[in-house]
């Protein structure tokens, strides 16, 4: 019977540390498990912003198109092509543009020609609107490295000519760690005003 019992406690005495060794194996394997979850969330996030800014993109191409349409005296060559060969990259969001064409809180409308309105369209969705003091949610305010070129697709430019509008914003790569590696995206809308 002693011998037993000095059995008992030898096996007992061997598997005291087996517990610590248990707990450490589940702490490493629950440690993955939450690493996991917070790749999939940044993952999410980025796939987020990155149709976010898409959707963007897309609402200021077709909000150009419709205000070309509308200002078809800009296009139709009477009064030379005014939004063929415009890069936003040349605008200055910082001054507000006179006439200011559109109705706003500093008062109504100015009355603007047909080269004034298609200035001013551009203006407005390249850079936004003109509120306290300055221009806000255009195109190069609320896309990162936000850019919109409008081209004529002929050469001559004709009155039944179709347009490329362009809007570009820049996003970090994904699955990547290097933070300057960056792609451009682009919405790219082909229209016959």
């Amino acid at each position: 019977m002693m011998k037993h019992n000095q059995n008992r406690l030898r096996s007992h005495k061997s598997q005291l540390g087996i517990g610590i060794v248990e707990v450490l194996v589940a702490l490493v394997v629950v440690s993955l498990g939450v690493l996991g979850m917070a790749s999939l969330q940044l993952t999410g996030m980025q796939q987020s912003t990155g149709g976010y800014n898409r959707a963007k993109a897309l609402l200021y191409a077709e909000n150009m198109a419709t205000r070309m349409r509308t200002n078809r005296p800009a296009i139709d060559g009477n009064n030379g092509y005014l939004f063929d060969g415009f890069e936003s990259t040349g605008l200055n969001c910082a001054t507000k543009p006179t006439p200011y064409c559109q109705a706003s809180d500093a008062g109504d409308a100015d009355s603007c020609s047909i080269a004034e309105l298609a200035a001013f369209d551009l203006f407005s969705i390249a850079c936004g609107d003109w509120g306290a003091g300055e221009a806000n949610s255009g195109v190069i305010g609320s896309l990162p490295n936000g850019q919109m070129t409008i081209d004529c697709d002929d050469s001559p430019c004709t009155p039944t000519s179709t347009y490329t509008l362009n809007v570009a914003w820049s996003e970090n790569q994904r699955l990547t760690t290097d933070l300057d590696d960056t792609v451009v995206r682009r919405v790219q809308m082909r229209m016959r005003p």
